[in-house]
């Protein structure tokens, strides 16, 4: 007597692991290429693209993405990422490492960018923010710590100073001669 029951029907149950079906092998024509051999478009390899969809929360270590979208909620941190985008309803916190960031939602953490920071008007930072250039719409807001990379705090003042010394615009209406006229 076998020690392994079989079905009392006809089927067979055992289903063959892999399907190879006529001009789908890897040399066919209209074959999926993986993108790891893959060049884009101009000769640069095409990015490494996560995004974080509205109603997903992820959280851990993420060391190669090339570009972030951020749409629902994540927990994290980034080294050597290129960008970063927060959508409205998205949310980061954590820390990250970036060359650029576009920030709708909220970020709460420690940011460094090397490059642009662009802060949307429905956009929320708050923590430490390194930044290299910084454009904020009205309406953006920052919240903690902000310093700037690549140059020393200490070198903005002198140019500040430099601005306020210089003299007085001269007024388009001469608020005088017109207070001299008739009333």
């Amino acid at each position: 007597m076998s020690s392994t029951a079989k079905p009392a029907t006809g089927y067979k149950t055992d289903l063959p692991r892999r399907i190879d079906l006529p001009g789908t092998g890897p040399g066919a024509a209209g074959a999926v290429r993986r993108p790891d051999s893959a060049a884009a478009p101009g000769g640069r390899e095409s990015p490494r693209k996560l995004i974080v969809g509205s109603e997903i929360s992820l959280a851990g270590e993420i060391t190669a993405c090339d570009h972030l979208v951020v749409e629902g909620r994540i927990e994290a941190k980034i080294k050597d990422c290129q960008t970063i985008e927060i959508a409205a309803q998205g949310v980061f916190k954590g820390s990250a490492e970036i060359s650029d960031g576009d920030i709708a939602g909220r970020f709460e953490g420690d940011l460094s960018v090397s490059g642009l920071l662009r802060l949307r008007a429905s956009g929320v930072v708050t923590g430490t923010v390194k930044y290299g250039e910084l454009q904020v719409e009205t309406g953006g807001k920052l919240i903690g710590t902000l310093q700037p990379l690549g140059g020393d705090v200490g070198a903005v003042a002198p140019a500040a100073a430099a601005s306020a010394a210089q003299p007085a615009p001269t007024p388009l209406f001469d608020d005088k001669a017109e207070a001299g006229g008739e009333v």
